[in-house]
């Protein structure tokens, strides 16, 4: 009778090893023009994963913060948005200015005009149509339609999406300059209206379900570069300028 417990703790382990260890929402949207599908693993608590299928980098969503993970010769790199949008600003003339610090409520609001329109579905998720006009500067007066999800289920998708966007914004500042803040500033707009499910037919939802992740699907990899670290190679990466030029 003595070995009953150290039975069932065996057995409880076992049990624990085969089951799932993280459940939660997966969402492919599909990229129509490029062909490309777009993969949001989100766990029950919020903390989401999302990458371009077939594509070893990716980003995590956790607790809030969103991760950039470059995969390169199988080795990953890690680095913080909110700290490539700090060091940006220390190689560059400030363009972000502490702008993933501030609040949404807080955060400059772009200048565009928002018409709610007709209901749509995409993805087997019904939403309602967005005409949105001021994202192009050569043509105000031109909508660009959004077909926006409220619902709750599809809300850390929306905030992991919005962040991947924003990921690639970032990067960007040395060629767009100001245009960077405003991208994100109009991205920000955008997606306190609900999740994005289809944008003109271009991008949009294909399907979301319930799914089930292993372990250390949302575990960073590796430890965040600091800003000092990410400042020290941006500077070498402008002194090295870019690839092919002749030194």
């Amino acid at each position: 009778m003595r070995r009953i417990p150290g039975m069932l703790i065996a057995a409880t382990a076992l049990m624990l090893a085969w089951t799932p260890a993280q459940a939660g929402l997966r969402a492919i949207y599909i990229d129509v023009a490029k062909a490309k599908q777009l993969q949001i693993d989100v766990y029950d608590n919020g903390d989401a994963r999302i990458a371009e299928v077939g594509n070893e980098d990716y980003g995590l969503l956790l607790g809030g913060e969103f991760y950039i993970v470059d995969v390169e010769g199988g080795k990953p790199t890690v680095a913080r948005l909110k700290d490539v949008a700090t060091a940006m600003d220390q190689v560059l003339p400030p363009i972000f200015k502490g702008l993933f610090d501030v609040a949404a409520d807080q955060a400059p609001k772009a200048e565009l005009k928002i018409d709610p329109g007709e209901a749509g579905s995409a993805g087997g998720r019904d939403g309602r149509v967005y005409h949105v006009r001021g994202l192009d500067s050569s043509n105000p007066a031109k909508a660009t339609d959004y077909l926006i999800s409220a619902d709750p289920e599809l809300k850390p998708v929306g905030i992991a999406l919005e962040a991947f966007m924003n990921a690639a914004i970032v990067p960007a500042a040395p060629l767009i300059g100001a245009g960077a803040a405003e991208l994100i500033a109009e991205t920000r707009t955008i997606f306190a209206l609900g999740t994005p499910i289809d944008v003109g037919g271009r991008f949009r939802l294909n399907l979301a379900g319930k799914a089930a992740f292993p372990a250390a699907y949302f575990r960073l990899p590796a430890r965040p570069q600091s800003v000092e670290q990410l400042v020290a190679a941006m500077k070498l990466s402008m002194a090295k300028g870019p690839p092919g030029d002749a030194k």
